[in-house]
């Protein structure tokens, strides 16, 4: 394929996967979905992340007090370990979100 071939093909618009707009090329990711489907979806997978991180957060903390009935002198290694749990269950709530909201490719 030719040079100039490829710079028409790049430039030309295509429709976003996702909500049907028409965008140049260029504009588009490997999926074929838009900045703003994309920025969408981030903001969703954002607010579910972190609210599966508060449940665990929430979860882990109950069964300390409850199961472990921890002692004051050993309180910050239990909270830090809330926190922690907060911190990276929300961190991975994000990104399975994120990756089955760009698998099922629904118009936002």
């Amino acid at each position: 394929m030719k040079k100039s071939a490829l710079r028409h093909d790049l430039a030309s618009d295509i429709a976003c996967a996702n909500c049907g707009r028409t965008d140049p090329a260029s504009n588009l990711d490997r999926h074929l979905w838009c900045e703003r489907c994309i920025a969408v979806a981030r903001e969703r997978a954002k607010r579910i992340g972190w609210v599966c991180g508060a449940l665990l957060a929430a979860a882990l903390a109950l069964w300390i007090y409850l199961v472990q009935r921890p002692s004051r002198m050993l309180i910050g290694g239990w909270l830090g370990a809330v926190l922690a749990t907060f911190w990276l269950g929300g961190r991975a709530g994000m990104e399975l979100t994120y990756g089955v909201l760009r698998f099922r490719g629904r118009p936002q």
